[in-house]
C-alpha cells in the first residue's frame, strides 16, 4: 500500500470513528438539556377557594405542587409530589405538556359534588363501605363525623393525590374551611 493510500486509509477510519463517537454523544447531551417544567396554573373549586397547582424542575423530573386558598388567602390545603407519583403525569417531557397535565389534575380530573357522594359507613363497620373501590377515611375521622358530613351534603372536591386515589375535601359548614375527609381509591 502506498503511502498516500495508507494515509487517506488512517484519516477515513479517524473521520469515521469521530462520526460514530459523535453519533453516540448526541443521545447524551439531549438528554442533559432536559427542557425547565417550571410554571404554574390556577383555577377555582367550589366557587370560593383559589387553586394553584406549580411545576418545579426539568420536564420528566419535576415536583408538582398544590395549594388552595381561602378569601382570605390563607392557605386551606397544601402538598407536594415527585410527578412520577401522580396519575396523568407519566412521560411528560415539554412545556407544553406539562401544562395540560397541571390544567386536567385541578380541572379535568376534580370530582366535585357533595358530601352525600360518599359512601356509606354503616354502624359496627369499620369504615365506609365502597366495593371494589374502597374509601380509607382521615385519622380522626370518626363515623359520628363522616356520617354527619355525608347529611349535611356538605360541598366536597375531590383530586388526583397517587396514582391509585383521590383525596377528598369537603367544607366546613361553620368554619368554611376545607378538611380533609378522606381517600378514595380508583382502578389504576
Amino acid at each position: 500500500m502506498s503511502f498516500r493510500n495508507s494515509l487517506f486509509s488512517k484519516t477515513l477510519n479517524i473521520a469515521l470513528t469521530s462520526l460514530a463517537l459523535g453519533a453516540l454523544t448526541l443521545p447524551l447531551s439531549q438528554k442533559a438539556a432536559a427542557e425547565e417544567c417550571t410554571l404554574s396554573v390556577e383555577t377555582v373549586w367550589l366557587d370560593t377557594y383559589a387553586v394553584e397547582a406549580d411545576a418545579h424542575g426539568e420536564c420528566g423530573a419535576a415536583e408538582v405542587s398544590l395549594a388552595v386558598f381561602n378569601q382570605s388567602g390563607g392557605i386551606e390545603f397544601q402538598a407536594a409530589f415527585d410527578q412520577n407519583d401522580l396519575f396523568g403525569f407519566y412521560g411528560i417531557d415539554t412545556v407544553s405538556d406539562m401544562q395540560m397535565a397541571l390544567l386536567d389534575w385541578v380541572s379535568g380530573y376534580t370530582d366535585v359534588a357533595t358530601s352525600a357522594k360518599l359512601p356509606v359507613w354503616p354502624e359496627g363497620a369499620d369504615g365506609p363501605e365502597a366495593g371494589e373501590f374502597p374509601f380509607y377515611v382521615e385519622e380522626g375521622v370518626t363515623r359520628e363525623i363522616y356520617e354527619r358530613a355525608r347529611q349535611e351534603e356538605r360541598p366536597m372536591v375531590c383530586f388526583i393525590q397517587g396514582t391509585e386515589s383521590q383525596l377528598c375535601l369537603v367544607k366546613n359548614p361553620n368554619s368554611g374551611a376545607l378538611e380533609s375527609i378522606g381517600v378514595q381509591t380508583f382502578p389504576g
